[in-house]
């Protein structure tokens, strides 16, 4: 009898704990970062714009808007751009942003199908100051709840749920045997 209930246990729990691991499998909260290294440029002023976090992606795609005004520039090759590929070499890839006039600019990186983080600088006049640094994890979805999965949270409620029911079957047990 002991062996068929363990089995079953044993089988409800890898039912519970193999369905959450696809589930699971997409870290959350985001770890995926971008970066200025002025948070405050100035107009003509160049800046390296990096993004870290970036997994095993082979390519990201850099894109700022709006796109008079400012350019992408391969820190490896000089051709200027709104948009630019670049290659992500241990979990990272950086480009340098120049702007040529005042303004407000954001600056995505994207999958190619998705933006997976975005910053937006203010640029302002030599010396005026400015700019905002919204690539410091603050511009996603706030990481709400723990870090436990639910999966594994119910299988405890489960085992203490048996072992409670094992505790009280035992003493009735003794109960009824100890009256005979």
């Amino acid at each position: 009898m002991f062996k068929k209930a363990f089995a079953a246990i044993a089988v409800a729990g890898l039912l519970v704990l193999g369905g959450a691991s696809a589930a699971s499998a997409d870290p959350y909260p985001p770890s995926t970062n971008i970066s200025a290294s002025d948070t405050t440029p100035a107009v003509g002023a160049p800046i390296t714009i990096t993004a870290t976090g970036l997994g095993d992606l082979p390519v990201v795609f850099f894109s700022v808007t709006p796109s008079n005004g400012a350019s992408l520039a391969s820190i490896v090759a000089a051709s200027a751009s709104a948009g630019l590929e670049k290659p992500v070499v241990n979990g990272s890839a950086s480009v340098q942003f120049t702007a040529q006039r005042e303004g407000t600019f954001t600056v995505s990186v994207s999958d190619g199908t998705q933006v997976i983080r975005s910053i937006t600088l203010e640029v302002g006049a030599v010396g005026a100051g400015g700019g905002s640094n919204a690539g410091d994890g603050s511009d996603g979805l706030p990481p709400t709840g723990g870090t436990v999965a639910a999966a594994y949270v119910w299988l405890g409620v489960g085992a203490l749920g048996l072992g409670g029911i094992a505790v009280a079957a035992a003493a009735a047990r003794r109960r009824a045997s100890a009256n005979r």
